[in-house]
């Protein structure tokens, strides 16, 4: 649904459920970011993908989130969600077109909307 509060992430999860479709990058952060940091089950997101991308591969939609789990044997890619918000949407164009309630947000607050005051909430 895109409520995590992380605004990337939340901006992602909602273009896969509108459209059936997410960036690589995308799924990369989302992934990271639902098994490293929230310690969910990697399955869970491969069967939740595997329910919402239009371009759905068994072969690619599970060994990405093996990957993403860290259970390939290779290296954890462990991606720091504001990094990569500041690197692919620095004037955060892309959250605010998902996240319609972040429209009027300041571009500097706008991956961080829980730094604003509240005089800027206002």
């Amino acid at each position: 649904e895109g409520r995590t509060g992380f605004p990337l992430v939340d901006a992602n999860m909602r273009e896969l459920r509108s459209t059936g479709w997410m960036s690589n990058r995308g799924r990369q952060i989302v992934a990271s970011f639902l098994v490293l940091d929230l310690k969910v089950d990697w399955r869970r997101g491969a069967d939740w993908f595997e329910s919402c991308c239009i371009d759905y591969d068994v072969t690619s939609n599970w060994s990405n989130w093996l990957s993403a789990a860290g259970l390939t044997g290779g290296r954890v890619n462990h991606f720091n969600v504001l990094k990569q918000a500041r690197q692919y949407d620095p004037d955060g164009q892309y959250v605010r077109h998902w996240l319609p309630e972040l429209e009027h947000v300041d571009t500097h607050l706008v991956h961080e909307p829980w730094l604003m005051t509240p005089a800027e909430r206002d």
